[in-house]
């Protein structure tokens, strides 16, 4: 996609040695502030359509973007009834659901902004070489491939994974996003349209982090 930024495309070699003890590896061995889209479990309330909010101590993960929680027993479960989720807020920190997909808001008005889409593939398509180089066979797989029926089984085999990180800004108003596109901009800023068709006219790209993105909306905005 255009407007796509790899972040990092890590690599995970699990060193044994005799005699020293290791913790289980969890998620592939992904790190949790990578794997979830926030560093940590924290308190936080769940936003539906035609239902009362619900609370409780959340996180997203950034793999499969479901919604997950910690139970009175202090599992982590995933949350059911996820397709009526409208928001969530995180501590200070709000996500927007929209076709399946959590964004995490950057407001530019209390109504639009840069809405963030970050996502984490996991690499099973690469194959271990000598001195733990690797090398990829096949095209770049989803999490679905290893994740099925609400529980992580692949990725907590004792095995670690490279993994990619991607984060791309878009657009949203109200509860919808909008892809960053010149068309689009001219629609969320209608007053702006020939301001917008001339700053595209000069060459100019698509801005393509957060901090770019509200940089140039804020000369649009009223």
């Amino acid at each position: 996609m255009r407007n796509l930024r790899t972040l990092a495309l890590m690599g995970g070699l699990l060193l044994c040695f005799p005699g020293l003890s290791q913790e289980p590896v969890r998620h592939g061995g992904i790190p949790d502030d990578v794997f979830y889209l926030m560093p940590s479990f924290s308190e936080g309330v769940i936003y539906f359509r035609g239902q009362n909010p619900a609370q409780g101590k959340l996180n997203i993960c950034a793999v499969d973007n479901t919604l997950r929680f910690i139970d009175k027993s202090g599992s982590e479960l995933e949350a059911t009834g996820a397709d009526n989720i409208i928001r969530v807020r995180i501590d200070t920190v709000t996500f927007l659901r929209d076709q399946g997909i959590f964004y995490r808001m950057y407001p530019l008005s209390p109504e639009m902004g840069v809405a963030l889409r970050r996502e984490v593939k996991v690499r099973t398509d690469v194959k271990e070489g000598a001195y733990g180089t690797t090398s990829q066979t096949t095209a770049v797989r989803s999490y679905s491939s290893v994740y099925s029926d609400g529980a992580i089984y692949n990725l907590e085999n004792g095995k670690t994974y490279p993994y990619e990180v991607e984060e791309e800004p878009f657009l949203y108003k109200g509860d919808s996003v909008f892809a960053l596109s010149k068309k689009n901009l001219k629609k969320l800023f209608p007053a702006k349209k020939d301001i917008i068709e001339s700053y595209f006219k000069a060459g100019n790209p698509v801005p393509e982090t957060v901090e770019d993105t509200l940089n140039l909306l804020k000369q649009w905005a009223d």
